[in-house]
């Protein structure tokens, strides 16, 4: 576990490195977060994200996306988290053990966070955003999902593989079953698309709880 961990973090502390020479615009604006994941207000209809609701994104990066999300949606500002200070995070944690109490918060988001982990922490982490999540919250992953090709998947992976120590291509039945039974009265495909940086497919979800 020790080992896997400092592979991230050594992954995570590269792309911080490599992200400091890219163009602001590019990196991690509210922009260039627009560009990679284009349905904001979608996002902040089945969320609920609103006055009153508390709202945390998970893998925030730079916060940027998170921070356009709550101001589109007139919320409050976001907790953020992530596993590196040099990201732009509230606090730092990892998957397996988020550090809130039962039942914290109303609205999640986890979107390009998961493709870095192996399915026992990405299984931890369903069970750990079914705990923090309130009753009657909801919460949605986003991740880039394979396609059929296996050439264009090792591709892909390689063009991902920037800031993660390995990669992951999850389709919406491995995906899904790793969030399956952990305490979510709902787990619904959803297609946030269409994606035009990069072309790659995604698999999205949604999460509710009872």
């Amino acid at each position: 576990m020790i080992r896997r961990r400092q592979s991230v973090l050594n992954a995570q502390q590269k792309w911080d490195r490599y992200a400091k020479g890219i163009p602001s615009v590019l990196a991690g604006t509210s922009i260039a977060k627009a560009m990679l994941i284009p349905r904001a207000d979608e996002i902040i209809r089945l969320l609920g994200i609103g006055p009153g609701k508390s709202y945390l994104d998970i893998g925030c990066g730079t916060a940027a996306y998170a921070r356009l999300l709550s101001t589109r949606a007139n919320a409050s500002p976001p907790v953020t988290v992530d596993l590196s200070r040099k990201s732009l995070p509230n606090m730092i944690a990892w998957p397996e053990k988020l550090p809130f109490t039962a039942d914290s918060f109303d609205c999640v988001t986890a979107l390009h966070f998961v493709r870095r982990f192996e399915d026992d922490v990405v299984e931890a982490f369903a069970s750990e955003l079914a705990r923090i999540l309130a009753p009657g919250g909801a919460a949605i992953v986003l991740e880039f999902g394979p396609v059929k090709s296996r050439k264009l998947n090792l591709l892909h992976k390689h063009l991902l593989s920037v800031g993660c120590s390995e990669v992951e291509l999850r389709g919406w039945g491995r995906l899904g079953a790793l969030f399956a039974e952990k305490g979510f009265v709902s787990i619904e495909l959803l297609e946030l698309g269409p994606y035009v940086l990069p072309p790659i497919p995604r698999t999205a979800m949604l999460m509710k709880k009872r």
